[in-house]
């Protein structure tokens, strides 16, 4: 059995105010002095990794971007037909998205500037460098109790596993730079981009205006919006109520931007109205990897163990040879101190 929990951060403003870097600040002013919001995430997973001793880990991260309401990977951008998804275990989901397993943070650091690379980043009126999109880093983590096992009574399945003896608990991480919303612009591809990127705040808005009234969460009715755009579908798992969620406001110190300020203080005082309440969910994840890899060992040792009865010695060293191979993907994959 897995369990499952999320949390995210995302900050919202106009354009120029400062959202890209408060989330991903140590990117672009080449130092650790001033780190934004995802290497200080970063840092703070992995310092709570080095504390736990009574547990091993295995974590991924994925990075996408929402450009003019198409999905994009950034670490796999020359993946296409990238289509949002959703079933009863997994919620909301992006497929096919690349995942990356990772084991220090500077890999970690090292895949989201890679992904920074391939966004869609632009000059406008109002900045010399502006994010054109919405991007989502996410992190995986996936934990269980040391020297735990799965039943042997269980066998691997290609798709993943079924069921073990062993539990694995899934943290999900989304940590999100929304593009800024935007007055009208002189050139015809940031105004082309501007119109999409109000529309989906807008929407945004709207979720959150939805949520806030009647006591939503309370009485469970009413329609909410999500699909009226890729960022609020991709986010309905998050802003349905099951989820810890931080927002990061930016605004401009600047007086001819008072209106955009006022109009970001404003969607504040709503999201601070959502009422969230976070819990545990117990799901069946076939993408389980700590899971995946035990039940694939505990496969080849039954498979060596009836080739060792039957004195098939070729058989027994092919097998063999794929036991070591596991074995060292686990160890290569498990985080440890």
């Amino acid at each position: 059995m897995n369990f499952l929990s999320i949390g995210t951060v995302f900050a919202y403003g106009q354009t120029s105010s400062g959202k890209t870097f408060v989330i991903t600040s140590f990117y672009y002013i080449g130092t650790n002095s001033q780190p934004g919001v995802i290497p200080q995430a970063v840092d703070c997973v992995f310092d709570y990794i080095k504390e736990c001793q009574e547990k091993e880990f295995l974590l991924r991260v994925s990075y996408m971007e929402i450009y003019n309401e198409t999905v994009r990977d950034l670490l796999s951008p020359e993946t296409e037909d990238l289509r949002i998804h959703e079933d009863k275990r997994r919620g909301v989901y992006v497929s096919p998205l690349k995942e990356v397993v990772v084991s220090t943070p500077r890999q970690v650091l090292k895949e989201i500037m890679k992904g920074e690379a391939n966004r869609h980043m632009s000059a406008t009126d109002w900045n010399e460098r502006s994010s054109r999109s919405h991007t989502i880093f996410q992190m995986v983590i996936e934990s269980t109790a040391k020297n735990s096992s799965p039943s042997t009574s269980h066998r691997y399945h290609p798709a993943g596993p079924k069921m073990s003896g062993a539990s694995v608990s899934l943290s999900v991480l989304n940590l999100i730079d929304l593009a800024g919303s935007e007055k009208a612009t002189t050139s015809i591809d940031r105004r082309k981009e501007g119109a999409y990127i109000n529309k989906s705040l807008l929407t945004l808005g709207t979720v959150i205006s939805k949520l806030t009234e009647n006591n939503f969460f309370l009485c469970n009715s009413g329609h909410i919006p999500f699909r009226d755009s890729k960022l609020t579908r991709i986010l309905q798992n998050s802003l349905s109520g099951n989820a810890r969620v931080s927002v990061i406001c930016t605004i401009s110190p600047s007086v001819i931007n008072i209106e955009e300020s006022q109009n970001t203080l404003k969607f504040a005082a709503r999201v601070k109205k959502v009422v969230t309440k976070a819990h545990t969910n117990a799901v069946m994840d076939d993408k389980a990897l700590l899971q995946k890899y035990r039940l694939e060992i505990e496969e080849l040792k039954t498979k060596l163990e009836s080739t060792n009865i039957s004195n098939d010695k070729e058989k027994e060293a092919e097998l063999s040879q794929m036991l070591a191979q596991e074995k060292a993907k686990v160890n290569y994959r498990n985080i440890k101190n």
